[in-house]
């Protein structure tokens, strides 16, 4: 499990803005996560798939589109929050 980053705000119908952890130079360029990964928060309850990047390559923005099975409730809790990456 890998650090995506902290939940900024909601975004539409069950869609999420993230902002990624600060990629550090020295790594290599292959740490960006691949869309369609399944994210995760930190019960490692399925919440949803990568959709999107954007923004700074050093610290990039992610949207996360939610599964259809899981409550705008839950999406509000995820504000402010870590989420995770398999």
């Amino acid at each position: 499990m890998k650090r995506l980053g902290i939940v900024l705000h909601r975004a539409g119908n069950k869609s999420l803005v993230v902002r990624g952890d600060e990629v550090k130079s020295n790594k290599v360029s292959g740490e960006i996560p691949k869309l369609n990964s399944v994210v995760m928060d930190r019960t490692l309850n399925k919440i949803g798939k990568l959709v999107s990047i954007f923004g700074p390559v050093n610290q990039p923005y992610f949207l996360v589109k939610g599964f259809k099975q899981i409550p705008d409730s839950e999406f509000r809790v995820l504000v402010n929050e870590r989420i995770y990456i398999r």
